[in-house]
């Protein structure tokens, strides 16, 4: 298991030994979803919401 902090929130986030690069998670404090970009450092990226999505539900 690795530990890293949110890029968001500098919340701990624990990776567990199965994660690979590109993989998925989320911040259990502020609710991001951050995409694994290297596991030696352990590096997070926060995914960008793509141009045509929006936020509101209508």
């Amino acid at each position: 298991m690795q530990t890293t902090q949110c890029p968001i929130c500098s919340s701990d986030i624990i990776i567990d030994e199965e994660s690979s690069e590109k993989d998925l998670v989320n911040c259990l404090n502020c609710g991001a979803e951050l995409e694994i970009v290297t596991l030696q450092p352990l590096q997070l990226n926060p995914l960008q919401q793509e141009s045509g999505e929006e936020d509101d539900n209508n």
